[in-house]
Order: C-alpha cells, then structure tokens, then sequence
C-alpha cells in the first residue's frame, strides 16, 4: 500500500510504503476475535491540552514507527505475497509472525504491546480513559501519557521530565521524536505560554468541507456551520 502523510494545513509531509494484508478476507472467530486501537475520546484529548495550558506543561509528541509490527500475530493466518518481494516465487504463500497491518486485529495486538511496555516502565493506566497513562517520577513530579494509536502525547511540568518520559518509550520502541506538538491527529496545535492559551484547529479539514460544499449545486440554499459561523 502506499499512501501519503498530511499535514494539519493538508499539506504533503512524507510517503509511506507498507505491506498490507487483505483483512477482509479474515473470518471473525477463526482469524481474529476482538477489533480495537488505543484511541482516547475527544473530552479526553481537549482536557489534557486545556490543563497544560492553564498549568503552563510541556507538551511533546512522539511518533512510534511501524507500531503494529512491534506485536506478535495471535492468530494463524497466510498470506500471498506480492509482485516484486523478495523471494520472488511464483504464489509464494507466508505465514505473519508479527501483527500484519490491514489485519483485523493489528491495532488491539499494538494496544496491549504498548500497555505492557508503559506498565513496565512504570506507567498507570487510567481507569476512565484506557488510552490515558500517568507516570510519576519521585524528582519531576506527575506526567500523562495520552495514546492516539502510534501517536503519543507527552505532559508535564519541566522539560527534562518529559525527555526522561520519551527516552523511556524509545528504549521499547523505535520512534520519530517531534518535539513540542505542532500537529496531533490532524488538528493544529497553536500555543501563546504567555497567555496560558492553547487553540486547537483543522483548517485542512474545513478547507474541504467548504470545497464539497461549494461543490454542491443540487442544494444552492443549504447553509454550513463552520466554527461557530454560519456561511
């Protein structure tokens, strides 16, 4: 599969190449059971953001790369391999040791992954949101954790507690380190510290729904809400 990574203004920021399974060929109960991600809810995310700018706290975004391959496949399954793999063999058929992406149950296998590795380094899993983790640390205080599948934020007051945090999570795994979040699941991040403000927005999001609706010539009285305004 190939793709392409935007960023919050829609603009292209990297290609991506990966080897997708065909997971809707899988039959529930025989190739997987159970289909979720660690993905917080909205309350949860603009909670934190709200909270780290009214208490002044970092706030870091980490990239986890290939997340899904870091978890063991738990169910037997095979796949054909591609035109131009590596041994090219002719209906060459292999057997996933590791949570293939496209399969079923990739992002639940990723979940617990990363639970077990959060939970090892001493990370607290909360009990009303699963994808929200506190790490305490008896010199830098309390910091969060809060898991959009391979994205992960990092929260705290000092800089230096949320780099220990980050080096913590790069022992387990290989990521992308961002530094101070800019973008985080398609929302812009803006930040005036001075102000204790922090605005989220998604204006390549808004850019497109105002293109479909432009586009739209079969309703031509129809109106659209956008932030609060009417257009």
């Amino acid at each position: 599969m190939y793709d392409t990574k935007h960023d919050s203004e829609g603009n292209m920021t990297r290609h991506k190449a990966r080897l997708v399974a065909q997971g809707f060929n899988q039959v529930p109960g025989r190739d997987f059971d159970e289909t979720w991600a660690p993905v917080p809810s909205s309350a949860t995310t603009r909670a934190l953001f709200a909270v780290a700018a009214a208490k002044d706290w970092e706030v870091d975004h980490v990239d986890v790369k290939t997340a899904f391959l870091n978890a063991k496949m738990d169910k037997e399954m095979y796949i054909k391999l591609p035109v131009g793999a590596d041994p090219a063999e002719e209906d060459d058929i292999r057997r996933p040791n590791l949570a293939l992406y496209g399969t079923k149950q990739a992002g639940r296998l990723w979940g617990i992954k990363l639970n077990k590795e959060l939970s090892a380094i001493g990370a607290v899993r909360s009990k009303v949101d699963p994808s929200l983790y506190t790490w305490s640390h008896p010199m830098h205080g309390i910091f969060y954790i809060l898991v959009y599948v391979d994205d992960l934020l990092v929260a705290g007051k000092g800089l230096e507690g949320v780099q220990m945090v980050k080096v913590s999570v790069s022992s387990s795994f290989d990521v992308r380190d961002m530094d101070e979040v800019k973008d985080f699941i398609g929302k812009k991040v803006m930040r005036d510290q001075a102000a204790k403000v922090l605005t989220l927005s998604n204006p390549g999001h808004v850019s497109s729904l105002l293109g479909a609706f432009q586009m739209d010539k079969s309703a031509p009285n129809k109106t659209i809400m956008v932030s609060g305004a009417k257009i």
